[in-house]
């Protein structure tokens, strides 16, 4: 690459890759601790079974949690809401548009070919920030990756629980998709 900006915009987006993935693994290690420590196992024993010192152990473990700014909820193209929207406060999230229309794997998701209004702000990690990424455009017309919480995943990609209203809603709405695509003139 002989664009000194290109350079820069990938070493930018490589380190807040780092960044991230260096989150996450803290999460998993003090998440993994908790879970191991009880009544009969201490950190001296967590420590001597994983090589480590019991105060590293205890320094892991007493992490504090984060918040993330990640993306939780969007409306769509109709005006609707999906995901949380008034989980944080006004004044303490943003809106930008998604930098590209959605295109998910699966052609008939009702909110494929979208571009869509990205809520975001500070979420707690307890609330389910994912690893996975929306990307939105920021006010000054650069995209911006942020992390999405599982209920927005859920919104994009279909509800998990199998027979629920909300999966139910969603099937119905995957299938007039599959009829509007099958009727439209090639």
């Amino acid at each position: 690459m002989s664009d000194p900006y290109t350079r820069l915009n990938d070493a930018n987006s490589l380190d807040a890759a780092l960044v991230n993935a260096r989150s996450v693994v803290a999460q998993i290690k003090r998440d993994a601790i908790k879970a191991l420590r009880s009544n009969t196992t201490g950190y001296g024993t967590i420590a001597q079974r994983l090589g480590l010192t019991k105060a590293r152990v205890q320094q892991i473990a007493n992490t504090p949690r984060k918040a993330w700014v990640a993306a939780y909820a969007f409306r769509d193209e109709h005006g609707n809401w999906h995901g949380h929207p008034e989980l944080l406060p006004k004044g303490s999230y943003h809106d930008s548009p998604s930098f590209v229309p959605f295109s998910p794997a699966d052609r008939y998701n009702p909110l494929a070919g979208q571009v869509m209004q990205i809520r975001y702000g500070p979420v707690d990690e307890d609330y389910g920030v994912s690893a996975y990424t929306v990307q939105v455009r920021q006010d000054n017309g650069n995209p911006l990756n942020l992390r999405m919480t599982h209920a927005l995943m859920d919104a994009l990609f279909g509800p998990p629980i199998a027979g629920s209203p909300e999966q139910q809603q969603w099937d119905a709405a995957r299938e007039q998709r599959m009829r509007e695509l099958s009727e439209a003139p090639l």
